[in-house]
């Protein structure tokens, strides 16, 4: 079998050997080359769609993980992570918040219960603000994220994100205040009016407008 896994690692082989390949009962029979052909991006998407449903969790993060990897094959494999991810230990949790690579699956651990998973999301390097921004407008967002991301100096500085905290139900006057300051004047009328915001920091706002706006939206 250990010249098998070499041959499925190599990249020279056409697709149709690797159709053959991927047929053959010693192939079908064994764990680690099912995981090595998909892998290999030169592997025909219709086998790899069959192989990554058979994979275990972080062999599918690790085929997702691949730049060449087709994107049929990402889409399959976010797919089987996130009707996993209930399932999943907190220690594979923690490890899947600091490694996954797609949007659903980091807004889905963003908006976990367990503080621990989203404060390592926070530090994925592939979270993008587009993500946390869609995150913090979601009607499940969590009072944990919301204190978390207000004392990230990574995010707390994006303008979008403290907008959109400013809009969640469990922000507090104490973090308002942070966010606050050096809002356009717009979105702080905007917010003085908006439903969403508590009706404490909308009080806030109103009472403060002229110290608190500013022409131009700032870096912090």
């Amino acid at each position: 079998e250990q010249e098998l896994e070499v041959l499925a690692y190599r990249k020279d082989l056409t697709q149709e050997f690797l159709r053959r390949f991927g047929s053959d009962k010693r192939v079908l029979n064994s764990y680690n080359l099912k995981k090595h052909l998909t892998l290999n991006p030169k592997m025909p998407t219709s086998i790899s769609l069959k192989f990554i449903g058979q994979l275990f969790t972080f062999d599918v993060l690790a085929v997702m993980l691949v730049p060449s990897v087709p994107p049929e094959i990402r889409v399959a494999g976010e797919e089987q992570l996130c009707r996993k991810l209930a399932q999943l230990s907190l220690g594979e949790k923690l490890t899947l918040a600091k490694r996954a690579n797609t949007e659903r699956l980091l807004g889905m651990l963003l908006d976990d219960n367990n503080r621990e998973v989203v404060a390592a999301t926070l530090t994925n390097p592939f979270l993008k603000e587009s993500i946390v921004c869609s995150t913090v407008r979601r009607s499940t967002i969590k009072a944990h994220l919301v204190e978390l991301l207000a004392l990230n100096s990574r995010w707390s500085c994006r303008y979008d994100i403290r907008y959109a905290l400013l809009r969640t139900r469990h922000i507090t006057l104490g973090l308002a205040l942070n966010f606050l300051q050096g809002m356009m004047s717009k979105d702080l009328r905007d917010l003085s009016n908006d439903p969403y915001v508590s009706m404490q920091v909308r009080n806030y706002i109103k009472s403060n407008l002229s110290k608190l706006s500013t022409d131009k939206k700032k870096s912090f």
